[in-house]
């Protein structure tokens, strides 16, 4: 983005007060509060259930896109969601059986 700017003499400084209120909350809570809630799972779960979990984030972030800013969704999208819910419904389908399975002598 950088290299973008400079080459059309975009301004890198210039922008209103409010905006600068915008990035600095887009650095602190999904930054900072995201972090630290990443680190509070790693602690009550495995890092590979909270790195399965963490790929859900764009599927949801592609849902609220349409329910809140009227995006609309491509197929394409649609059927990345898709899988990707289905494999992360595998893993954790797969990790509640190793949990429910009762060994019999």
């Amino acid at each position: 983005m950088l290299v973008y700017n400079l080459l059309n003499h975009y301004s890198l400084i210039e922008y209103d007060s409010s905006d600068w209120v915008y990035f600095f909350l887009l650095a602190v809570i999904p930054t900072i509060f995201g972090q630290y809630i990443f680190n509070l799972l790693l602690k009550s779960m495995g890092a590979t259930t909270v790195s399965v979990g963490i790929i859900g984030e764009p599927v949801l972030a592609i849902i609220l896109a349409y329910l809140f800013l009227g995006e609309i969704i491509s197929a394409f999208q649609f059927i990345g969601g898709i899988m990707t819910l289905f494999g992360m419904g595998m893993y954790f389908w797969a990790k509640s059986l190793k949990y429910t399975t009762v060994a019999k002598y």
